[in-house]
């Protein structure tokens, strides 16, 4: 397997899986197989030089998003009544934006103490400087084993879900009050990869609620949000990245930051498959957030650090695609198990989703991050399923609980407002 024979064949299974979703840009198996697609197309015509690949990692590629592709024609033949009672009783109709205002009001008394902490870390200066200096001190911290804290660590990905929750609702004035502090919260992470989180799930929540996933409709209205991500994600490298020791014009600084981003990962994964015993002892990572829990509690375990280490392909990368922690902590032929799996989990909640379910269309709208970034890095496991699992959490809780109150509690002669459970939907109140 080449290069150019993987590029033909996920172009070939990019149409296979459009047609399979029924022309929905949205289907998780076609937009795994395209951004697989776009990655080999421009591996194959990239102006960087990098280590060669050898076959056996092309045909772990394409293997991959095959076998990604089955578990979404799988997922097609489970029945609906197999999607959990709970979940389904999780789509109760909100009763009041009660619930939406108490978790926005929190993103919003965080933010503060986001923003001192941020100061705190990066000393003051300008903008640019007080971000790199806090990204450089919150990567050094992770380094050394050391927490983020709680606001730091979970607001950002906190402030998202509360954003997608009142786009599920269609809260109007709340949204965009929520996605304003959530690109806020994001930025000052002094990373890129909060922001294209949070402008991949509303694009996607919007285009499920809208039904506007065929490829047309799509097109027309993600082009807006596309520029204005590739616009924040531009001016972000100069903002968050040293970027005093590279030379020469806008281009060369891009293609340096984004082009070189998108290739490398795959000469680093085949360095990993030809050098697997390198790779022996190596810390779990699937679950490594268990291993955290187990060390907080004084068991002896072997950690795996925030950041992977850097390998010289020949560019510096600390990315190794979605394959590489699946490979060394399980084998390759549990790793392509694992895609199947995903493939088939990722799909079935996808198919709950365009039927309206709105937890379905939360977990679609979070999950299609880690197939976008799949080519990139692992965030089907490790830290990506924490985040994940956080923002879940949120969700829960409002579905569960804060969607369902109203005020007004009465007692004779009197009013008081209250918050009281409403045991059947009904008009807001």
């Amino acid at each position: 397997m080449t290069c150019t024979l993987a590029t033909i064949f996920l172009a070939l299974l990019t149409v296979l899986n459009y047609c399979a979703g029924k022309r929905s840009v949205l289907y998780p198996p076609f937009i795994f197989s395209f951004v697989w697609f776009a990655d080999s197309a421009i591996f194959w015509y990239a102006p960087i030089r990098v280590s060669d690949v050898h076959a056996v990692t092309w045909w772990v590629i394409t293997i991959g998003a095959s076998l990604f592709s089955l578990g979404g024609l799988l997922s097609g033949i489970l029945p609906d009544a197999s999607f959990s009672a709970i979940i389904s009783e999780l789509s109760y109709p909100a009763v009041s934006r009660i619930g939406l205002r108490l978790l926005l009001l929190t993103c919003l008394a965080g933010m503060p103490l986001m923003i001192m902490d941020v100061l705190q870390h990066g000393g003051g200066g300008s903008l640019g400087e007080l971000l790199v200096r806090s990204r450089q001190s919150y990567v050094d911290m992770a380094e050394q084993g050391e927490s983020w804290g709680l606001v730091v660590g979970s607001l950002p990905i906190f402030s998202i879900a509360v954003t997608i929750l009142c786009r599920i609702e269609d809260s109007g004035i709340l949204f965009w009050i929520a996605a304003m502090a959530s690109a806020v919260c994001c930025i000052l992470t002094g990373g890129r990869s909060y922001v294209l989180l949070l402008f991949l799930s509303l694009t996607v929540t919007h285009l499920l609620i809208r039904r506007k996933d065929s490829l047309v409709a799509a097109a027309k209205y993600a082009c807006i949000p596309v520029l204005i991500f590739a616009s924040i994600f531009i001016a972000l490298i100069y903002l968050d990245k040293d970027v005093s020791n590279y030379k020469g014009s806008i281009a060369a600084l891009l293609t340096n930051f984004v082009l070189a981003y998108i290739i490398v990962p795959i000469p680093a994964l085949d360095y990993v498959l030809m050098h697997s015993s390198e790779y022996a002892n190596a810390p779990h990572h699937t679950f490594e957030f268990v291993l955290a829990v187990m060390s907080r509690f004084g068991a002896s375990v072997n950690t795996p650090k925030m950041h992977d280490a850097y390998l010289f392909v020949p560019l510096p990368t600390n990315v190794y695609t979605v394959y590489k922690f699946f490979f060394t902590d399980f084998g390759l032929v549990l790793t392509l198990a694992a895609v199947l799996l995903i493939g088939f989990v990722q799909t079935a909640i996808y198919l709950r989703a365009r039927a309206g379910n709105k937890v379905a269309i939360f977990l679609t709208a979070l999950l299609v991050y880690p197939a976008v970034l799949s080519i990139f890095d692992d965030l089907y496991s490790g830290g990506g399923l924490v985040l994940v699992t956080k923002a879940t959490l949120v969700a829960t809780i409002y579905f569960a609980f804060l969607n369902r109150i109203y005020p007004g509690i009465r007692l004779p002669h009197l009013t008081f407002l209250g918050f009281t459970a409403r045991t059947e939907p009904g008009r807001d109140r």
